[in-house]
């Protein structure tokens, strides 16, 4: 097919030179269904998608209320896209919510369907709540296939597995090492700016609940702006890295509350649903570095019936005088703190593209793993990674990028060197600690259909660099 010019960010635009170099086609017959934030890196991704095949009229998107920019809502509007309207829920209530406005999506895009020529749908998930409520009569009707970005969403697949394959950007080494400490600085930065009005934590006591890629990235960055760190993680099994040697462990959630100024929820789960209420430090202040407002909702809905419960209407700050220790903070209604200016990206575009490259990557190994699947049925299903040349692929083109921007990864973002070494080799973007595959010959054909899609990669990018 002929393929129109796309002259946007390094990395999407390399894989969109890969696609033109394979003939790489999503499919004037594929829908995509996608629960994003809608920031610009969205609008990237969708038009990346759209000069590769994937008509726009055939997009269906749910943002969060905590994430929106009406200015991208309508720029996707314009190019065609269906945006669903968020619901704005009460403090500590954003999950019930949510959970409806999913089902909202599902319900428009069933109707929307029902006359096109649809074979397949892809669905593009934050959090795993789209991928487990596909409605029973959707999947009979299409072949569908997930991607899922979040560790939350893998966490919440443990519980309640996909009928379908999902593959999971969100276990991939890239994500997970290099894309943590990039969300990591983003959240530093804003509680530096946004909080503290331009003072920095240096002498505070930081407490960290969960010590995985996004803890660990905090705990770097926070340290080197001279603050002292404590974490606690239930999963005792959780080793302090070398790198971070300088930090403490709290035997429990209430001895890091007891002891800390700020507590920073970078667990992906809901620490405090069983421990709530619990001793704390008067005047504590809590920050979310994760996904809608379960880390400290159960505090929420106890605060709720206190008299005196307030929501500051220009920064979502709630306080309370009278909890069970006292006052305390919750910062932005208990939302990942990242998108507290709710400016159009949360963390610069520019540099986020390593995240945009990674989902449109994923987007396409599923679009692949659908058209394996279309003779093997029984095998859609199951999490998968994103193959290891795909990871490298999009790492490299993102590195350089930073490089060529006069921006070194070490510095800014505090990665360990010993990544950037260890990224060299093939075998780190296939670690052991990532998903397993159930079907070997499935995944085999997946991926020659991925490395078909990559062969002409680094040929066309050194052309066009010339």
């Amino acid at each position: 097919m002929s393929y129109p010019q796309v002259k946007d960010l390094e990395v999407t635009q390399a894989i969109f030179n890969c696609a033109r170099g394979s003939d790489f086609d999503f499919g004037d017959d594929t829908a995509l269904v996608a629960v994003q934030h809608m920031l610009l890196q969205t609008v990237d991704l969708f038009k990346t998608a759209g000069a590769m095949g994937l008509n726009l009229k055939n997009v269906f998107a749910l943002g969060k209320v905590y994430s929106n920019s009406p200015i991208v809502i309508q720029t996707l509007q314009s190019m065609g896209v269906t945006v669903i309207d968020t619901t704005t829920p009460p403090p500590g209530e954003f999950c019930s919510y949510f959970q409806r406005d999913v089902e909202r999506l599902w319900r428009v895009v069933a109707e929307k369907l029902r006359y096109r020529r649809i074979k397949r749908i892809l669905i593009l998930d934050d959090g795993g709540i789209c991928i487990t409520n596909v409605p029973a009569a959707v999947r009979e009707q299409y072949d569908v296939c997930g991607v899922e970005q979040t560790s939350q969403g893998v966490f919440l697949f443990a519980q309640n597995p996909p009928p379908f394959a999902v593959i999971c950007w969100a276990r991939s080494a890239v994500k997970l090492d290099i894309g943590g400490p990039i969300f990591s600085r983003s959240f530093i930065d804003k509680l530096n700016t946004e909080y503290l009005h331009g003072r920095s934590i240096a002498g505070a006591r930081v407490g960290l609940i969960g010590l995985g890629s996004i803890g660990r990235s905090t705990a770097k960055l926070a340290i080197r702006q001279g603050a002292k760190v404590l974490f606690y993680d239930p999963d005792q099994r959780v080793e302090i890295p070398k790198s971070l040697s300088a930090i403490g462990r709290a035997a429990s959630l209430e001895e890091l509350m007891v002891n800390c100024e700020y507590v920073v929820g970078c667990s992906g789960r809901r620490p405090f649903k069983h421990d709530w209420p619990l001793n704390y430090r008067r005047g504590v202040k809590l920050f979310s570095a994760s996904g809608g407002d379960s880390e400290f909702g159960p505090i929420i809905n106890d605060l709720k019936s206190k008299p005196d419960f307030a929501v500051d209407p220009v920064t979502w700050t709630i306080t309370s005088r009278m909890g069970p220790s006292g006052p305390l903070e919750i910062a932005y209604l208990g939302y990942p703190y990242n998108f507290v200016s709710r400016a159009l990206d949360a963390v610069p575009t520019g540099i986020v593209q390593l995240e945009t490259g990674g989902l449109l990557a994923a987007l396409i190994q599923a679009r692949h793993h659908l058209q394996v699947c279309e003779a093997k049925r029984n095998e859609n299903v199951g999490l998968h990674s994103v193959i290891p040349k795909a990871q490298r692929f999009v790492h490299e083109i993102w590195l350089k990028t930073m490089r060529d921007h006069g921006i070194n990864p070490i510095d800014v973002f505090a990665l360990d060197t010993e990544v950037l070494s260890a990224a060299q080799q093939d075998e780190w973007f296939a670690r052991a600690d990532l998903l397993p595959i159930k079907f070997e010959e499935t995944e085999k054909e997946v991926t020659e259909l991925m490395t078909r899609f990559l062969s002409e990669a680094y040929v066309i990018t050194s052309q066009e660099e010339r």
